[in-house]
């Protein structure tokens, strides 16, 4: 999750997969496409997390829900917890302060892959020590229990080489307080 101040022209969202060079993440997305078979979408039983160990602890599992349109953290892999702190059982629409992240671009990203059924990638960053920036790349795919009605997404986000220590004591927020 990223740490935002608004405007900047670097961070990039619902960007081509050619610009994410993130392993870990197209390793994911090759197992999500292998499951992807047919029209149908992967269901959260579909995805057997054996195929993809490297990108375990930066896993985001979230719950969609339609109407009105939120989403809710289900399940935050150890480095997700290591940078963002434990975001499960919480709204992403709870989070937000002006001065370090909006969550309005978060709420598309998963709107775009809930509505239009394909995943998002994104680049982005999170500010760090003496306004250092920390880019890191993501992204969401889209899963449903039916095979066509998006009911989750399941995330991949890669910060790179980006340790806790490198944060502004602001701008990860404590868990608690998530």
């Amino acid at each position: 999750m990223s740490l935002l101040q608004q405007g900047n022209a670097d961070r990039r969202f619902d960007i081509p997969l050619s610009e994410i060079g993130s392993g870990l993440i197209q390793e994911f997305h090759q197992h999500w496409l292998r499951l992807s078979q047919g029209g149908r979408l992967p269901n959260r039983a579909d995805i057997e997390p054996e195929n993809f160990k490297s990108a375990l602890p930066n896993i985001i599992l979230v719950d969609i829900e339609r109407d009105p349109f939120r989403v809710r953290y289900r399940l935050c892999g150890t480095r997700v917890v290591e940078i963002c702190g434990n975001l499960a059982g919480r709204y992403l629409d709870e989070f937000g302060d002006a001065k370090l992240w909006n969550p309005a671009p978060y709420i598309e990203i998963y709107r775009t892959a809930a509505h239009q059924r394909r995943p998002v990638f994104i680049h982005d960053w999170i500010a760090g020590e003496f306004d250092v920036r920390h880019y890191f790349q993501a992204g969401r795919w889209p899963l449903a229990n039916d095979g066509q009605s998006v009911d989750m997404c399941i995330g991949v986000e890669d910060y790179l080489n980006l340790r806790p220590s490198d944060l502004r004591p602001t701008a990860t927020p404590p868990a608690s307080s998530l």
